[in-house]
């Protein structure tokens, strides 16, 4: 074997096992899908209200006393009959998005992005289509820039 082609073969090894040991480093996020046990969402110190009886579907959440209880299954956010996410079809631009309530149907799927949640010093935080929540005039959205001044999150259990 040529030595110009040995050490080829070797440097494409090498750059094989980083790209491996980096695929593998980013690839788990610690991101979860599913939670084993329900909660409440609250933004800035206000529990996100269970949607109305008659609301229309789908409709915007808002954060209200009577707050909702949530189970996070399989990247579905429940409550009750209604998912709680955002919109697959919205506008492209970098504004704030609508958090929504849609009826669970055996469309929801193509309806409602995936929310998933990672654990952060003992709390989790939820990533509605990996942006985090914020409130404004009692309506939620989702953050797609993140800026300095988010809003407090917490999720209670």
């Amino acid at each position: 074997m040529p030595v110009g082609f040995k050490s080829h073969l070797i440097f494409l090894w090498a750059l094989g096992l980083c790209s491996l040991i980096l695929l593998l480093r980013f690839a788990h996020t610690g991101t979860m899908d599913s939670l084993s046990s329900s909660f409440t969402i609250e933004v800035n110190g206000r529990p996100i209200a269970n949607v109305g009886d008659g609301a229309e579907d789908p409709i915007q959440a808002k954060t209200g006393s009577e707050a909702a209880v949530f189970t996070l299954k399989d990247g579905r956010l429940q409550c009750g009959d209604w998912l709680l996410g955002r919109s697959v079809t919205e506008d492209r631009s970098f504004l704030p998005k609508q958090v929504l309530w849609f009826k669970s149907n055996k469309d929801s799927d193509r309806r409602v992005r995936p929310v998933t949640a990672s654990e952060n010093g003992g709390s989790y935080q939820l990533r509605f289509a990996n942006a985090r929540l914020i409130a404004e005039d009692g309506n939620i959205f989702a953050d797609l820039q993140e800026g300095d001044e988010q809003s407090s999150v917490t999720l209670k259990v």
